[in-house]
C-alpha cells in the first residue's frame, strides 16, 4: 500500500493543464501558488531510457513539454512542471549512465539526496522501472531509502505494453518477494487507462 500522509490539505488534481517552469540543478526556493501556498511535488527517478520523459508527456497529454531523446541521460538537472495550478512534477536525472564525468556524477547525486532529506513539500516519489528489465543496484537503493524513511514511493513498470498477461504476472511475483509493501502499477504511453490510474493514484496522496 502507498504511504500516505495526513492533512495534506490539497483539492483534487484533473491533470488539465500543465507548463514548464524551469530547470536547475539545486532548487533553493520552494515553489508557491497564487496565495503564497507551497506547491506539493511529485519526484520522477529512474535509470537512464526507462522512459521518463514519454511517461511525463502523456501524462501532461503533450507531445514535447517534457523532451525525449534518443541519447540516454539527456536529462541532467532537475526539470520542474507545474498542474493544475496546484501540483509540480519532478524530472530528476536518470541514473546508471556511465558516459557522464564523475564529478558530474557526484554533483547530480547530491543534489538528489539533499532533495529527497530536505524538500518538505516532497508528497511522492515515482520510480520507473523498464518491464522488461531486473531492478538495477540504483532501483534497489532508493527503494530501501523510501521505506526507511517512509516516503511514499510508488513503482512504475513502463513500457508493459510488451509483455503478456503470464509476464506481468512473474514480474509482480518477483517485486512482491522483494518487499511485499512496496506499492507498483504497470504504465503505457499506447492507451489512456495507464494515465487514470496513475492519476488516481497520485491524488490518493496528494489530495488524501
Amino acid at each position: 500500500m502507498l504511504f500516505v500522509p495526513k492533512g495534506c490539505g490539497v483539492k483534487k488534481i484533473l491533470f488539465r493543464s500543465a507548463e514548464f517552469l524551469g530547470s536547475m540543478l539545486d532548487p533553493n526556493e520552494f515553489i508557491r501558488d497564487q496565495q503564497g501556498d507551497f506547491l506539493a511535488e511529485i519526484a520522477f527517478v529512474g535509470r537512464s531510457n526507462v522512459g521518463k520523459s514519454s511517461l511525463i508527456n502523456h501524462l501532461l497529454k503533450s507531445k514535447g513539454l517534457a523532451h525525449a531523446s534518443s541519447k540516454p541521460g539527456k536529462t541532467i538537472i532537475l526539470n520542474f512542471y507545474k498542474v493544475d495550478e496546484a501540483l509540480v512534477l519532478v524530472d530528476f536525472p536518470g541514473y546508471g549512465y556511465a558516459a557522464r564525468s564523475q564529478t558530474d556524477q557526484l554533483a547530480w547525486s547530491q543534489s538528489i539526496d539533499k532533495y529527497f532529506t530536505q524538500r518538505k513539500t516532497l508528497k511522492l516519489i515515482l520510480l520507473l522501472v523498464d518491464s522488461r528489465r531486473d531492478l538495477t543496484q540504483e532501483d534497489v537503493e532508493i527503494i530501501k531509502w523510501a521505506l526507511h524513511h517512509q516516503k511514499p514511493l510508488l513503482l512504475i513498470f513502463t513500457k508493459s505494453d510488451t509483455l503478456s498477461t503470464k509476464e506481468k504476472q512473474q514480474v509482480t511475483k518477483k517485486i512482491a518477494s522483494f518487499h511485499p509493501t512496496v506499492s507498483s502499477m504497470y504504465y503505457t504511453i499506447k492507451e489512456s487507462l495507464s494515465r487514470d490510474l496513475l492519476i488516481s493514484k497520485i491524488n490518493q496522496v496528494v489530495a488524501g
